[in-house]
């Protein structure tokens, strides 16, 4: 035999009603005993029958598909019993029914036709609503409604399905939420880099056109805006790496050349670093390292931004007069910092917004004027890719702290 060949609805649509007309002729011939010819004529019968059953039951679906599925499934159930109920009335006229008990049969065989189909809708009717629930649900979605949930009721397939539908929506509905937010950072990002690009420009072009005009004609002022066009390109040129840098963060193609170090160092050097900067703004900088703290594995250069960025932030932050304290100890599993100043603080309300990109409160400004905003941003990047996490410890006109941990090598 040839299984390739039987493969497919027809194929088991035949074999099952070869099976069956064979089962019953043997069942046939041991209960009831019946000559061999009988047996005959009444298994040609439930095979014609069966197979015209088969037949109806491949076709249906084509040509019933056009049918709302309450009636597709009433359908396809009195087709199954009424070829049933052939093959009954079939097998009992050959075999021993008499042509008035043969009208009787096929009367009851017609009631219990009919009268299978009332509670053929009633059972259709529960799957069909269920469906069009689902077929409801799904249209919402496709008009753009990503809250829309299907009910879920029961482990059956419609169930499964239903479960199936609502992750997808949720999958939808973050993912939508996700392009809105990076589309709201983009405009806010643009329009952040308009705003700090477009002042220190317009204070270069004044201070060039002054020049070039000859409306400053003595050296002591020329060379005072040469001065601030110098400062000005600085800062544009600050600003361009942090744009750089939070871009990289952005497209995940940060690479980290990971060593074995001391957090201790990376600090004392970063704090050389500052120190003539904190002397000339009359600012107090200490550093008080725990002792027993293991080394890191960290990008040296990295930490010393992340280092960089937090100690500029605290100075623009810092009143003269006033002081920085830089801490290191062990945490669990990870190695501490902190960056402890004593300036204006940073409000409750504003606390859990200091790393977003562009943030500045509204009393964090610096004598000399506010920072590019991508500071904090580019820092908590760093650390979250080291494996560690950054956060602010906020306290209203008590100065602030941020600290941030790294996983110590066990």
């Amino acid at each position: 035999m040839n299984v390739a060949a039987l493969r497919g609805p027809v194929a088991v649509a035949w074999m099952s009603v070869a099976g069956a007309t064979l089962s019953a002729v043997a069942a046939i011939r041991v209960l009831l005993d019946a000559p061999a010819f009988d047996l005959a004529v009444v298994g040609a019968g439930l095979a014609v029958t069966g197979g015209a059953g088969a037949s109806i039951a491949l076709c249906a679906p084509r040509w019933a598909s056009n049918l709302p599925l309450r009636w597709q499934l009433t359908l396809f159930s009195v087709i199954g019993l009424g070829g049933l109920l052939l093959n009954v009335a079939v097998a009992a006229s050959l075999m021993f029914l008499s042509p008035h008990d043969l009208k009787l049969l096929l009367v009851l065989c017609v009631f219990a036709l009919a009268g299978t189909i009332g509670p053929a809708q009633l059972m259709s009717r529960t799957v069909s609503r269920r469906v069009e629930a689902l077929e409801a649900t799904t249209a919402g979605i496709a008009a753009g409604d990503l809250a829309a949930r299907a009910r879920v009721d029961g482990a059956d397939e419609v169930a499964r399905l239903a479960t199936s539908l609502n992750t997808m929506a949720a999958s939808l509905q973050t993912t939508r939420r996700q392009r809105d937010d990076l589309e709201q950072a983009r405009r806010d990002l643009f329009a952040a880099i308009s705003h700090d690009l477009r002042t220190p420009l317009a204070t270069m072009r004044v201070m060039v056109e002054a020049i070039s005009d000859g409306v400053v004609t003595d050296s002591t002022t020329r060379d005072r805006y040469f001065a601030s066009i110098s400062g000005e390109i600085q800062r544009l040129s600050a600003l361009i790496d942090d744009l750089f840098e939070i871009t990289t963060l952005d497209s995940g193609a940060l690479h980290l050349r990971l060593e074995t170090l001391r957090v201790e160092d990376v600090v004392a050097e970063a704090i050389d670093m500052f120190r003539p900067q904190v002397e000339k703004a009359g600012i107090h900088l200490a550093f008080e390292p725990s002792p027993g703290t293991t080394p890191v594995q960290a990008d040296a250069q990295r930490l010393a931004r992340v280092l960089y960025n937090l100690l500029q932030n605290a100075i623009r932050h810092t009143p003269s007069d006033g002081t920085i304290v830089l801490r290191t100890a062990p945490l669990g599993a990870a190695i501490q910092v902190a960056v402890c100043d004593s300036g204006e603080g940073i409000a409750s309300e504003d606390a859990p917004f200091v790393f977003d990109r562009f943030y500045r409160g509204d009393k964090a400004r610096s004598r000399d004027g506010a920072g590019s905003g991508l500071g904090l941003a580019i820092a908590r990047g760093i650390i979250e890719a080291h494996g560690g996490r950054i956060w602010v410890e906020p306290a209203d006109g008590h100065g602030a702290t941020v600290a941030f941990t790294l996983p110590a090598i066990a």
